[in-house]
C-alpha cells in the first residue's frame, strides 16, 4: 500500500512537471513574438483615422499606398507616407479598376453612392452620374468582384437597418456596363436582413465568385452560390455557414473573411461574431472547406480552435504575419474593457493568442487590413488608427501581382494562387474586401517558412483559366494573364 503511494506520489510530481514545462513551453514560444512598432508618426500618418482601411497601390509605383477615413496616402518608396494632393470623392469604400486601365478607382458605399475615376494616379474624376443612386441607404460594406464573368468588375452592396424604426434595406448589386457606366441589376427582395461586411471567393472552385454576407441582429448569414452568369442562389443553410440558429437566433455577425487555414488547398471562412453572454447567441467561428469529396460543405472546427471569448469582437483580418506558412487571425473588438486579438495558427485548426496582440491590442476599431508597406516580405497592419510595422523574422516569403487581361478584370479580384510545400498547397486570393469595409493588399503574400529555393506558381484566373510559372522566394513575382 505505501509503495503504491509512493508510486502514485511519484507519477504526479511527474505529472505536474509535465504540466509546469509545457506551460512554460508555452510562454517562451509566445515570447519569442517581437512586437510590431507603431510607426505612424514615424512615417508621416500623424492624423490617420481609424475608419475602414484599405491598402491600394493607386499610383502604380510598385509601392502600397492607404486609404483610410476618407484619406488617401501616398506611399514614398516604403519609408514615409504623405497626404495625396488628389482625392477622390467620398468616405468608407474600396478600390477596384473598373475602365481595366491598370489605376484602380474608388467606390464610396455610404449613402446613395460615390465613384471616382482615378486619372493615372494624378487624378480623380466624379463619375457618380454613371451610376443611379444606391438604394441601400445605410450600408456598413461592399465587395468589388466580376460576378457575371465578362471582364469587368462589379459591386454587390450591403444594406444595414435604422434599428429604432425597425427598417432594413435591401443588398444591390451594380453590373459594371464599360466606359465607367454602371446599371443596378440585381437585389435582395422579401424580408431585408441587416448585412455588415461583405466579402467574396469562388469557394466552390467553379470559376465564379461566390458572396457571404455577415448579417447582424441574430439573423442568419447568407451564402450566394453564382452560376457564373451573376444569378445567385443561398445555400448558407444546407453548406453549414448560416450559423447555429439555437432557439431561432444565430449571430451578430460584424464581418468575416476567406482563407485556407489547413493548408489543403480550400479557401475556409472565419466568421466574425460579436455576441452577448447568452450561450445562444453564435460565437465566432472557424469554418472548414470540406472540398469537392463533400461537394464543398464546411464544418465546424471553432471547438478546439482555442479563440478565447469576447463580447465584442467585430472585423477579422487574416494574414501569415510570421511567414510560416499558416494563416494566422487578427480580430478587432469594440466595446471598451475588449482588446483586439493576434492569434497564431499553429496547425490543424490549434491556435494560440499572442500576448498584448504583438503591441496591436487596440481597442474600440472596426479597422484592420495587413499590406507590406516597406516591402520586406513581412506584412504590417493598419488598425485602429494606427500603423504598426512587422519586426520581421528568419522565414522565406514570395509575394505574387496578378494582372489581368481580355476577360479577367485587371485587378485579377477572384483569382487565385496556389503554391504547394509537400503534402501542403497553400492557396490565396486577391480579395475585393475583408471583415467589415476593409481590404488587404491584392498583391499575394505568402509565408514559405524554411523553403529554399524557386517554387512552382498556380495560378487559377476568375475567368478559369489556369497558368504556371515559377518564381525565386524572397521575391514579388508579376504574373500577366495569358489567356
Amino acid at each position: 500500500m505505501v509503495r503504491g503511494r509512493r508510486r502514485f506520489f511519484r507519477n504526479s510530481v511527474f505529472l505536474l512537471a509535465s504540466i509546469a514545462f509545457a506551460v512554460s513551453s508555452l510562454k517562451q514560444r509566445l515570447r519569442a513574438v517581437d512586437a510590431f512598432a507603431d510607426v505612424t508618426d514615424a512615417v508621416g500618418l500623424k492624423g490617420l483615422g481609424g475608419g475602414v482601411a484599405a491598402w491600394v497601390d493607386y499610383d502604380a509605383d510598385g509601392w502600397v499606398d492607404l486609404w483610410a477615413s476618407g484619406q488617401l496616402w501616398r506611399n514614398i518608396k516604403g519609408e514615409k507616407f504623405e497626404r495625396a494632393e488628389n482625392q477622390p470623392a467620398g468616405g468608407a469604400g474600396i478600390w477596384a479598376d473598373i475602365d481595366n486601365d491598370g489605376y484602380p478607382d474608388f467606390f464610396c458605399w455610404e449613402g446613395t453612392g460615390r465613384l471616382s475615376l482615378n486619372r493615372q494616379g494624378k487624378s480623380f474624376e466624379d463619375i457618380t452620374k454613371n451610376m443611379p443612386p444606391l438604394p441601400t441607404k445605410i450600408s456598413l460594406g461592399a465587395v468589388s468582384g466580376d460576378f457575371d464573368g465578362d471582364g469587368l468588375v462589379d459591386f454587390y452592396v450591403g444594406g444595414y437597418e435604422i434599428w429604432a424604426k425597425v427598417i432594413g434595406f435591401p443588398d444591390v448589386i451594380y453590373r459594371n456596363l464599360g466606359k465607367g457606366k454602371f446599371e443596378e441589376s440585381w437585389r435582395t427582395k422579401a424580408r431585408m436582413q441587416p448585412g455588415r461586411g461583405i466579402t467574396a471567393a469562388d469557394f466552390d472552385e467553379d470559376g465564379d465568385l461566390d458572396i457571404y454576407i455577415s448579417n447582424y441582429r441574430l439573423q442568419p448569414n447568407l451564402l450566394w452560390q453564382n452560376d457564373g452568369k451573376g444569378n445567385l442562389a443561398d445555400v448558407a443553410t444546407p453548406f453549414g455557414t448560416a450559423g447555429d440558429g439555437g432557439l431561432g437566433a444565430w449571430g451578430h455577425t460584424i464581418g468575416s473573411s476567406w482563407g485556407d487555414f489547413d493548408n489543403d488547398g480550400h479557401l475556409d471562412l472565419f466568421v466574425g461574431n460579436f455576441s452577448h453572454p447568452p450561450a445562444y447567441q453564435d460565437r465566432p467561428k472557424f469554418l472548414r472547406n470540406k472540398g469537392p469529396a463533400a461537394k464543398f460543405h464546411f464544418e465546424d472546427k471553432s471547438a478546439a480552435a482555442g479563440l478565447r471569448w469576447q463580447e465584442s469582437y467585430a472585423s477579422p483580418t487574416l494574414g501569415d504575419f510570421d511567414n510560416d506558412g499558416l494563416l494566422d487571425l487578427f480580430f478587432t473588438t469594440v466595446y471598451g474593457g475588449n482588446r483586439s486579438v493576434l492569434y497564431r495558427n499553429t496547425g490543424n485548426w490549434k491556435f494560440e493568442e499572442i500576448p498584448n496582440a504583438a503591441g496591436m491590442n487596440t481597442e474600440k476599431t472596426y479597422q484592420g487590413a495587413w499590406g507590406d508597406f516597406n516591402g520586406d516580405g513581412y506584412l504590417d497592419l493598419v488598425t485602429g488608427g494606427k500603423l504598426f510595422r512587422n519586426p520581421g523574422g528568419d522565414g522565406s516569403w514570395i509575394k505574387v501581382q496578378l494582372v489581368g487581361k481580355r476577360k479577367v478584370n485587371r485587378s485579377a479580384i477572384g483569382s487565385q494562387v496556389r503554391i504547394r510545400l509537400g503534402d501542403k498547397i497553400l492557396v490565396r486570393q486577391v480579395d475585393g474586401a475583408t471583415g467589415q469595409g476593409n481590404q488587404n493588399d491584392s498583391v499575394l503574400h505568402f509565408g514559405l517558412g524554411k523553403t529554399k529555393g524557386a517554387v512552382l506558381i498556380e495560378v487559377r484566373w476568375s475567368n478559369g483559366h489556369v497558368q504556371k510559372a515559377k518564381g525565386d522566394i524572397n521575391k514579388t513575382v508579376k504574373i500577366i494573364c495569358s489567356k
